[in-house]
């Protein structure tokens, strides 16, 4: 019996790892049906894991259920966007302060190459594997942290973000000052300016959530609604 469950759920781990891969590789869209005969077919698998698998994924708010049509991809909404950024900051700066405490200078190593690999990866390029590379930077401050749970809440508000944001509503501008904010944040991290570092992470998250807020702005019906509360926000932060 134990080798039995053993196996079962070492098959619901594999298929909630390939959907969230496929979800991230956009094989299936934000808003798109998820057929459980058709996933069975793709990954090889029968119906009870990847049941199991999917309502993992509601759990975890990467996709939702409605009655007589089965599950879908949820869209990332501005409200959301906002609200996980929100979270992010209060982690992140936290992260960077804990980071410059524990961290050494092997870790401090690691960081630098994590950045090297994001700005010589295709310059003005969007795509799947840019995000990646962005998530690995920030995962590595938590990393540095000795906090497990801290890494692990912060790799599951990325992952929200970025298994659910649409790539074309990626602004490839921002690419070149997330690069020089990556660095500003190594070089203060490495100088344990505390204060320069917090300050740093602060400024880096709140411009990422503008671009995405900006993009997303776009494509929402309600904008009317959302857009001066979000306004009336930004204003009060400054």
């Amino acid at each position: 019996m134990g080798d039995l469950l053993k196996e079962t759920n070492t098959l619901i781990e594999e298929a909630y790892s390939k959907i969230k891969q496929m979800i991230f590789q956009q094989k299936v869209a934000p808003g798109q049906r998820l057929v459980y005969k058709d996933l069975c077919e793709m990954l090889k698998m029968s119906r009870t894991p990847i049941i199991n698998a999917l309502n993992r994924l509601e759990q975890e708010g990467f996709i939702a259920s409605e009655p007589f049509r089965g599950f879908h991809v949820k869209p990332i909404i501005l409200q959301e966007a906002w609200d996980l950024f929100g979270v992010r900051e209060a982690l992140e700066t936290y992260a960077v302060e804990q980071a410059i405490e524990r961290g050494d200078e092997r870790d401090i190593e690691v960081l630098q190459e994590k950045l090297r690999n994001h700005e010589v990866y295709r310059p003005n390029y969007y795509d799947r594997k840019r995000f990646i590379l962005d998530a690995e930077f920030h995962i590595q401050i938590a990393t540095m942290t000795r906090n497990q749970a801290l890494a692990r809440l912060l790799k599951m508000n990325l992952e929200h973000v970025y298994l659910r944001y649409k790539l074309e509503s990626a602004d490839p501008r921002r690419m070149s000052p997330a690069v020089q904010e990556h660095q500003e944040l190594v070089d203060k991290i490495r100088k344990k300016d505390v204060r320069g570092a917090i300050e740093t992470m602060r400024l880096h998250i709140r411009r990422a959530r503008e671009n995405i807020i900006a993009s997303l702005s776009k494509e929402e019906e309600s904008v009317d609604i959302y857009i001066p509360q979000i306004q009336a926000r930004q204003n009060e932060s400054r």
